[in-house]
């Protein structure tokens, strides 16, 4: 009875493993089925503020003063109050934001910057438009999308119903809510009310201060002289200028030297952490430069300088929240002595960033161009700046968590319980449920002079116009359910799919990621091409000043050793003269004066020759915009 019992449970084990099999494919097609969702690839910044500027992110009612450096994504809106100006740079294109404004960020990432503009003037500097990028501002009564790179204006007039379109340069197209469609070239304007096109017979344009003030702003970022040494696809990079230096290093290329007088200062020490969806902790930095270098590139030390390396970049870099490597968990103090506690040290040139989120293997290569991830793999423990302990900085998990700045709040950590901690522990996400207690005063009540709008959790689908799409039925109005004749879309994508042909939705869909994948591959190869070409111009112009300050060095050295070869012969030939026609006492003391005014003259020649080395020296770097370079010490 029991062996009979074994071989009825040997039989049933095939059916178990089939069974088991089935679960495991099933596991792994349902995992392989599931999208890996990346997070945008670019960002905006506030680079410039004039008067007070208040925000509200997604899912916030209520309006508080935008922190300094903080990111701005998708779903965040801003209010600009009475006489204020703001400027938000997003690599590729800039805006303007006019006082008492309403302006909201609908999408923006790699290939699409769409706004929201309820209120107000907004002037957009669009200095490039990649192969299927979308640039586009939306209103109560309209969708603009500007079709080339240029200058243009839009304004939005709440008392009188109609949005205003001036077109500097470039060309644009405005879309109504029913596809209507008006193109505008440069130098036109129009305006319209309503939400199908209706014209306005309105005041003609005229420009005004706020068109002055854009304008010099742009004109600024035209002569930045970052923009030389980075793409100007790096968002914030003009507010390098005027708060560091630049200069050429042999191992590391370009580095930046910011300006900093803070005892002990290191990279991601002055400044906070604060929890910004989809990417989670940001760091946000206290200097007014502080954007740019804490999102791209790597930071090294040289001497006993820190400087920012860009490294090899691409067009348009992908942003990171962070670039630094958390250390911590487990319990330990990391040296602290009061409780949990994490820590966090900058990243090397050429090490390896890996995000905390979910994310694809291309979004990875992406944010470490030109790195090798198999030489530095996630979780790596040898990093440089591990090692090199000036540069870690550690808190208390609990005022890492509230958002409290790691100025105040930083200690010296100690190496054995350093060392002691994870590698990529990151705290978890703050509670916001009770966001007033929590917020430690970060976030202070604005103060305004004039009253915002209600803000809600997020704008409402018919509150402004798409282009090409039907709004959402308002109040009042029946909804178009799609059938015409009895037929339903739905119906005929059912029978589509009984038939197994893709519905006309995946087609649909299918059609647009090729054509966007396709859009995407040769914006990036123009980009390449673009990048490659400036390369070598930016390396033949600085050999040709390399010769021509050799040759002038050259030519100025030859100079001086004839002078000084026709003063010594002439000198010579007073002596001669003066022995002749003088006693030997006499000679002798003339002799040892001459000699005392030929050392005197020496020195002279000598302090002269200094200065002129140093007057070559600023003309060359008022000609190239950097200055000579220096033998630092190697890392």
């Amino acid at each position: 009875m029991d062996t009979l019992a074994h071989l009825r449970s040997w039989r049933r084990l095939p059916w178990l493993a089939v069974f088991v099999l089935l679960c495991t494919s099933q596991l792994a097609l349902a995992q392989q089925a599931e999208p890996e969702v990346d997070p945008p690839e670019r960002v905006g910044h506030l680079s410039y503020r004039q008067g007070s500027v208040v925000f509200a992110p997604e899912g916030d009612e209520e309006w508080v003063e935008l922190p300094q450096n903080r990111p701005l994504t998708a779903g965040d809106r801003l209010w600009s109050d009475r006489g204020a100006r703001a400027e938000v740079h997003l690599g590729p294109a800039t805006l303007h934001v006019d006082g008492e404004s309403h302006l909201g960020v609908s999408t923006l990432d790699d290939l699409n910057a769409q706004f929201i503009l309820m209120q107000g003037t907004v002037n957009a500097r669009v200095r490039d438009l990649a192969a299927g990028e979308n640039f586009e501002i939306d209103t109560p009564q309209l969708a603009f999308r500007a079709t080339q790179p240029g200058d243009y204006r839009v304004e939005v007039d709440l008392a009188g119903g109609h949005t205003r379109v001036v077109v500097h340069s470039g060309t644009a197209t405005v879309f109504g809510e029913g596809g209507q469609t008006v193109s505008l070239g440069a130098g036109q304007q129009a305006a319209f009310a309503g939400r199908s096109l209706a014209p306005v017979q309105a005041a003609a344009w005229r420009p005004d201060g706020f068109t002055q003030w854009a304008a010099a702003r742009n004109r600024a970022e035209d002569q930045s002289i970052s923009a030389r040494y980075l793409p100007r696809g790096v968002v914030g990079y003009q507010q390098l200028d005027g708060h560091g230096t630049w200069s050429q290093d042999p191992s590391h290329g370009a580095v930046w030297y910011p300006e900093v007088a803070a005892q002990d200062w290191a990279p991601y020490r002055n400044g906070r952490w604060s929890w910004v969806d989809p990417w989670g902790w940001t760091w946000l930095d206290d200097a007014p430069w502080g954007f740019a270098p804490f999102h791209y590139g790597r930071w090294a030390t040289i001497g006993n300088r820190w400087a920012w390396v860009p490294g090899r970049m691409a067009p348009r870099p992908v942003y990171s929240p962070g670039l630094v490597a958390f250390v911590g968990g487990n319990g330990i103090d990391l040296g602290v002595g009061v409780g949990p506690a994490i820590g966090w040290y900058p990243l090397a040139p050429g090490e390896a960033w890996w995000p905390s989120y979910r994310a694809s293997p291309r979004y990875v290569g992406g944010i470490n161009f030109a790195i090798n991830l198999t030489r530095y793999p996630r979780g790596y423990p040898d990093h440089y700046h591990r090692s090199h302990f000036h540069g870690v900085t550690v808190v208390r998990e609990d005022d890492f968590r509230r958002g409290r700045h790691i100025s105040e709040h930083w200690r010296r950590a100690q190496l054995a319980n350093f060392n002691r901690g994870r590698i990529g522990f990151m705290p978890e996400r703050p509670d916001f449920r009770d966001r007033r207690g929590d917020r430690d005063g970060r976030f202070p009540q604005p103060r305004l002079q004039s009253t915002p709008p209600r803000v809600e959790r997020q704008f409402r689908r018919d509150q402004y116009v798409r282009p090409g799409q039907q709004m959402e039925p308002r109040r009042g109005q029946d909804r178009d359910d799609g059938r015409r004749g009895g037929w339903d879309r739905s119906d005929r994508n059912r029978a589509e799919r009984d038939r197994g042909e893709p519905d006309r939705n995946e087609r649909t869909e299918r059609t647009e990621r090729e054509r966007g994948a396709a859009a995407r591959a040769d914006a990036n190869r123009n980009d390449r091409d673009r990048n490659d070409r400036a390369d070598r111009d930016r390396d033949r112009d600085r050999d040709r000043d390399r010769d021509r300050y050799r040759a002038e060095r050259e030519r100025g050295d030859r100079d001086r050793a004839d002078r000084l070869r026709a003063e010594r012969e002439r000198e010579a030939g007073e002596r001669a003269q003066r022995s002749q026609a003088q006693s030997p006492a006499v000679r002798e003391q003339a002799q040892a004066q001459r000699e005392q005014q030929r050392l005197q003259r020496d020195a002279q020649q000598a302090a002269r020759e200094q200065q002129q080395d140093a007057a070559r020296a600023r003309q060359r770097e008022e000609r190239l915009g950097t200055p000579p370079p220096r033998s630092p010490v190697q890392m």
